[in-house]
């Protein structure tokens, strides 16, 4: 019986970050569509959320269309 080996998944696969309040609809509780700087010595990569609802009040507010 043949081993089958799973395929290393890499920066092509990588998939878009939702944070949770965006996931179940609560968008206006949302603190992640900003980037938040990770302490200096720890090797901590936090992510921003990139829901659309981020742009439309970016654009709203007059700041252009990106956060971060």
């Amino acid at each position: 019986m043949p081993i089958r080996h799973q395929q290393p998944t890499g920066p092509s696969t990588a998939v878009p970050y939702y944070s949770m309040a965006c996931r179940v609809g609560t968008h206006a509780k949302c603190e992640e569509a900003v980037r938040k700087a990770a302490p200096a010595a720890v090797p901590i990569v936090y992510e921003t959320c990139v829901c659309s609802c981020h742009l439309s009040e970016a654009q709203a507010s007059g700041e252009g269309g990106t956060h971060g």
